[in-house]
Formats: structure tokens, C-alpha cells, sequence
């Protein structure tokens, strides 16, 4: 017979249509008339409505004014806004919300499945491996945990491009250097999408660093190909890391939601690995990566031999993880250390997930690399049903007669309309201060002369609006709305100076006697938004500008030859 040969573009418009297809069939096993109850649903789609609402009135997102208390909770400066765009995009086309966070979902399902074959490909140069891993992956229980059960949607975003992001990072440090910019765009995704992910990330880059310092070479090459990096990360992360660090440096925040850190309990891990089981956490599941990794894990011990030092190093990052997640590490130890940002050692199953999927294509690989093309392709489909199988298992079981897809808790039109979704992690993104008297701030108690008067903030387009009657001059007004460092104040269209109350809200002395006063919160400063978008902008022009030289450059010494 024949083999036909295909060209570089035909391939690319087969494994297109392969992954669309694959996406579609995730976003109709997993959309839905209401959005299920997973752990921090109601906070996730707040903060996706308060991003949506900005967007349909041409404004960055700022403080939370239609939502999260009506108290100007700033939770789009601390927590990472920009990979919840598409999210906002959809609703300018889809006026129903339910049925655009699911549109928006599978944005993501075909993202993440390319991206995952493009790192693999360009990491082991098989199209075969990429799509077995490819498949692993984007079909991994622990992934499905973090997007329905835990809900936990910034994380399995940024699950997304962590790929990606230790692609550039092994490019960066240990093969080719000139492909540096993998690294900076593969990081910055990260970082512009989940702050603890990128934390347990860069802990994960050290280890590795510590272990392989002496094997980079040349150094200097990859030393100054990190720099490159670094820099140009810096510069695609500024719109959001810019008003982060300046709110950080201004006053002391809390530690979010500290837990005490405790691992799974193994025997029942194991349990619920083999079950692949993606129930929630309160009704007694332990969340896991599933049996297919753990079956990689198994497997893996009698491959190591085989693989070469980097799979090697992979392999076993992959086990260990997976072992100190459990009680088996003594995760008291760490406790009173910054480890303990991360609350809880399951979240590493992330990057179990990751390294064994890396680990089991190339076992898939290895096995059938003898083999013709056509039976290399159906041992490859064989493994994509298996996989899609054990994940519609897990969904099926997790949403099944639970409180996942309890009526009562899941997101439907009428909670949206009603404005029946509750808040949540008030306590998370105000100053210290404000834990004390947080109550009074969210039951919208102002302060007038030390008189409590009831006073809740409207919404005009991302600015807080309070109507008061009757101030006099020289009077103390204690509102309650957080005040932040670039929080602005004005009475009447005037800005007014203002300082921070000891409950951490804005408080400040009437200039001028008025029987109507119009008192508008406002939070941003646009130089300074002006400038960092610029700042972004530059980052990805550095990027443009070195591969285009870089390209001319290969294409000249050619000509040279």
C-alpha cells in the first residue's frame, strides 16, 4: 500500500480538527443548564460576572462594586484577572451567562489541547507522543477535580499552560537557549493566571536548577537566555503585577485563607485513586490524579532503565510528588514556613499529573515504536477511548445524586438575576485592620460624627456611588468601603483627601456644607494603567522582534552555505 505523505500544513489541519472534535465532545458531556456546585464556584463566577460587566462598559476591571459585598473589594488587583477575559468576551456576544461560561469553557478545552501537543512535539519531536500525551492529560482526573468538584477555575487555567511554561523552561536552561521566549510566555500565562500555581511552580524550577546546575552549559548562553526571560516576563505580567505590588507595598493583608497543612491520608488516596474518584471533598472524597497515573506511576518503575536522564528526572519528580501529597511527607514541618501559602499539598497532584503524562506517552511510545504507522495510530485511539472512558466515569460519579449537582447550590439564571449568589473570602483581600470590624463594613454601616447610618454603595460604571443628605462642613464621614492605595474619593465631582479609618475603609471631613451630597469611590490611576499596557505591549515586541531576527539570521547563514 501507498503511505501518503502529508505536508506540514495538512497535519496541522488534521490535528486542529482532532482536538475541535475532542473539545466538543468535553463541552457536551460537561455543559449544563446551570453551572455546577463545586467548592469555590460562587467566587469564580463572581468574579467572571465582575469582569464581564467591566468589559461591556470598555473598562479595565478594578474593585468589585456590583458584587463580593458592594464593599469595593479589590479581589481583580490581588487575584490574577487577565485569563478570565475570554470568559467576559463571550458574554459581549452571549447575553445568557450560563450558557456563555460554558462557550468560554471550550475556548479552553481546544487551548489546552493544543498547547499540550505543541510542548510535547517541540519537547520529544513525535507527533505520536504529543497526542498520547496530549490525551493523558487533558482526559486526567485530577484536572477534572480542579474544574468541576473544586471549581477551582483560575487554577485549572493556568493547568493549561503549565505545558508550556516547562517547555521554555527546559529550552531555556538546558537545550536551545534561543528559544527563550517559550519560557517567558509560557510563565507569564501562569502568572497572569493564578498566584499559587506560579508559586509551587517556581519552588518546582529550583529543585530542578539545585540538581542540574553543573549541567548547564554553555552557561553563559542560558544564563543571559534567562535573563531575556525574566525580563521579558516582568513586562508581559506589569498590568497585573503592577497594581499588585504597589497595593502590597502600601498596607499589611492577611495571609489568604490559611489552612493547616495536613497530607491525604494514603490508604484511603489509593482508594479513591483506583476509583478515579472526582466527588467533592465534604462528602468524603479525597481528591486524586486517578488510577490511569497512578497505573503510569506503577509502570513506570519497570521503564526507568530506559529512559534517558531527563525522563528520569521527570519520572521521579512525578512519584515523589505524588508520595508527599499523602501523610507520608510531615507536612507539620512546614507549617510556620511560606510552604504553608499553598494550604494544601493535594495541589501539588498538579505537577504529579503533568510529569506523569510526560512519562506515560513515552512509555505508549517506547512500546509500539517498532511498530508500522497505522498500528502505532490505533494503540494511540485505543489509549484516547480508555482515557475518555476513566474521565466520563469520574464526572458521571461526581455529578451523579451529589452535591455537585445539587439544585439548591448550582448557579442558575434566576440566582444570577435575583443576585442570590453568595459572597465569599470577604476577609481574603482587605488590610489587616478591617478582619476586627469586618462585619460593620459588610453590613454597610457608615459612620457620620461616630453615627452608624445604613449606606450601600451603588454601582456606576466600576465606581461606588453614596447618596448622604445634610452633611455640614468639618463633619467625619467613616465609609464603608475599603480603602486602597489607589483608591480615589470625590463629594459632589470634587476629589476630597481622605485617609484610612482604624476598620481600614475610607474616611474623610466634609469641605463643604450640602443638603445633597454625591459621594463617588473610584480605584485607578490611567497613566499608570497607560503605562503598563505599554510595558506588556513592549514584552511581546522584544519576543517578535528576537524571533524575526533570529529567523533572518538562520535564513542568511543558509544562503551563506
Amino acid at each position: 500500500m501507498k503511505r501518503i505523505s502529508l505536508t506540514r500544513r495538512s497535519k496541522f489541519l488534521i490535528i486542529l480538527l482532532g482536538y475541535l472534535i475532542i473539545a466538543s465532545i468535553m463541552y457536551f458531556v460537561f455543559q449544563n443548564k446551570s453551572v455546577w456546585y463545586g467548592d469555590d464556584v460562587y467566587y469564580q463566577f463572581q468574579r467572571i460576572q465582575g469582569i464581564s460587566k467591566s468589559l461591556k462598559e470598555g473598562l479595565f476591571p478594578s474593585i468589585s462594586t456590583i458584587n463580593f459585598g458592594e464593599i469595593g473589594y479589590a479581589v481583580n488587583i490581588f487575584y490574577p484577572w487577565i485569563t478570565l477575559l475570554p470568559f467576559g468576551i463571550v458574554s459581549l456576544f452571549n447575553s445568557n451567562p450560563i450558557s456563555a461560561f460554558y462557550m468560554a469553557l471550550f475556548f479552553y478545552f481546544v487551548v489546552s489541547l493544543l498547547i499540550s501537543h505543541y510542548s510535547m512535539y517541540e519537547f520529544s519531536g513525535s507527533h505520536l507522543q504529543a497526542v498520547i500525551f496530549t490525551l493523558i492529560y487533558n482526559f486526567s482526573t485530577y484536572r477534572l477535580i480542579d474544574l468541576l468538584s473544586r471549581a477551582a477555575l483560575a487554577e485549572y487555567i493556568a493547568t493549561i499552560f503549565l505545558p508550556l511554561c516547562f517547555l521554555g523552561f527546559y529550552e531555556t536552561f538546558f537545550r536551545n537557549y534561543h528559544k527563550w521566549y517559550l519560557f517567558a510566555l509560557g510563565f507569564s500565562a501562569v502568572v497572569l493566571t493564578h498566584v499559587l500555581t506560579t508559586f509551587m511552580t517556581i519552588l518546582i524550577f529550583i529543585i530542578f536548577l539545585l540538581i542540574n546546575l553543573m549541567r548547564i552549559k554553555p552557561f553563559k548562553e542560558h544564563a543571559v537566555a534567562a535573563v531575556k526571560a525574566v525580563i521579558t516576563t516582568i513586562l508581559l505580567t506589569s498590568l497585573y503585577t503592577g497594581p499588585f505590588i504597589l497595593e502590597e507595598l502600601f498596607q499589611k493583608f492577611p495571609k489568604p485563607d490559611p489552612q493547616i497543612l495536613k497530607g491525604l491520608e494514603l490508604a484511603k488516596f489509593l482508594k479513591v485513586t483506583l476509583q478515579s474518584n472526582a466527588s467533592r471533598f465534604v462528602e468524603g472524597n479525597l481528591y486524586n490524579p486517578g488510577l490511569v497515573i497512578l497505573v503510569i506511576l506503577i509502570v513506570g518503575i519497570f521503564y526507568f532503565r530506559k529512559f534517558n536522564r531527563i525522563n528520569k528526572q521527570i519520572y521521579s519528580a512525578g512519584l515523589l510528588i505524588f508520595l508527599i501529597s499523602t501523610n507520608l511527607f510531615p507536612w507539620h514541618i512546614l507549617q510556620n514556613t511560606p510552604i504553608s501559602v499553598i494550604q494544601y499539598p493535594y495541589r501539588l497532584l498538579i505537577f504529579a499529573t503533568l510529569f506523569a503524562a510526560v512519562s506515560g506517552s513515552l512509555i505508549i511510545k517506547t512500546v509500539v515504536q517498532n511498530d508500522d504507522s497505522e498500528r502505532q495510530w490505533l494503540v494511540a485511539a485505543l489509549c484516547g477511548v480508555l482515557m475518555f472512558g476513566v474521565w466520563f466515569g469520574s464526572f458521571k460519579m461526581a455529578t451523579t445524586n451529589s452535591l455537585i449537582s445539587d439544585p439548591k447550590g448550582m448557579i442558575d439564571n434566576s440566582m444570577i438575576k435575583e443576585d442570590r449568589i453568595p459572597d465569599s473570602y470577604l476577609n481574603q483581600y482587605v488590610p489587616k485592620e478591617t478582619l476586627n470590624y469586618l462585619s460593620s463594613v459588610t453590613e454597610h454601616q457608615m459612620y457620620i460624627n461616630n453615627k452608624i447610618v445604613t449606606a450601600v454603595p451603588r454601582d456606576n460604571r466600576d465606581t461606588g456611588v453614596i447618596d448622604v443628605k445634610n452633611l455640614r462642613q468639618g463633619d467625619d464621614v467613616n465609609l464603608p468601603v475599603i480603602r486602597y492605595r489607589l483608591t480615589r474619593v470625590s463629594v459632589n465631582g470634587k476629589p476630597v483627601p481622605f485617609w484610612t479609618s482604624t476598620r481600614g475603609t475610607i474616611e474623610f471631613n466634609v469641605k463643604q456644607s450640602s443638603r445633597h451630597n454625591r459621594i463617588v469611590i473610584s480605584y485607578g490611576s490611567k497613566k499608570l494603567y497607560a503605562g503598563l499596557a505599554c510595558l506588556t505591549i513592549v514584552g511581546f515586541l522584544v519576543i517578535v522582534v528576537d524571533v524575526f531576527l533570529r529567523r533572518r539570521l538562520l535564513m542568511i547563514e543558509k544562503l551563506d552555505i
